[in-house]
């Protein structure tokens, strides 16, 4: 159990910034995430490349290289979303094996040693959440400064805890950005559709021509 709970503190930021998540600031850029995860290309997906470029790289610390208290490591997976190549969130999943038996307090005091005191710490009310729609999101405690707020909450779909650490004003860019980008789809889907069947339909007569170029020329009655 004291192993676990050092391992959720390890790295820690300052108490007084707590614009990170272990060596992760917010604002760092796509490249110097992978690099510290030694994620490849591959690993990163686009959302959404329009009006803004909105990226997602997903990553589980118990595979990376190289990390101290690898095997007690109670992060499960960190996912690191970009607003134009710019870290604005970072959810971080914890495994439930590696923190069961952890009380919300016992989260609360290992946070508080990375973070300070928490803003809130006692649950008023559950939430949707980002996982699924069946997900119910029950809210436990929230750091705050500046830009920056960090949350911490039992997720009903993971049956584990979650961590979310934000920029609120590149997090409020990048779910702007993802509802014109929808809005976008949406309207353009009818020409999509049509220039996609066009192109089918155009791949078909150029099959079709060349079978019967080859044909007329192979044929002897």
């Amino acid at each position: 159990m004291c192993l676990l709970v050092v391992a959720l503190a390890v790295v820690p930021a300052s108490a007084e910034d707590v614009a990170q998540y272990r060596e992760f600031p917010l604002g760092s850029t796509v490249m110097s995430v992978s690099d510290l995860t030694g994620s490849h290309a591959s690993d990163l997906k686009t959302v959404h490349a329009r009006p803004a470029l909105l990226q997602e790289l997903a990553w589980s610390p118990r595979y990376g290289t190289g990390r101290a208290l690898a095997d007690v490591d109670p992060v499960r997976e960190i996912v690191f979303t970009f607003y134009n190549d710019q870290l604005s969130r970072i959810a971080v999943h914890y495994d439930r094996a590696r923190t069961a038996g952890l009380t919300h307090a016992d989260m609360v005091a290992a946070l508080t040693q990375v973070y300070g005191t928490p803003l809130v710490s006692t649950p008023r009310g559950a939430g949707r959440g980002p996982m699924s729609p069946a997900d119910v999101v029950t809210p436990i405690a929230q750091w705050a400064s500046g830009d920056t707020t960090v949350s911490l909450h039992w997720s009903d779909y993971r049956a584990g805890f979650g961590l979310i650490v934000m920029s609120q004003r590149l997090d409020d860019l990048a779910r702007s950005a993802s509802v014109t980008a929808i809005a976008l789809d949406v309207r353009e889907a009818p020409m999509r559709e049509a220039a996609r069947q066009k192109k089918e339909a155009d791949d078909r007569q150029a099959a079709d021509d060349k079978t019967r170029a080859t044909n007329i020329g192979a044929f002897r009655p």
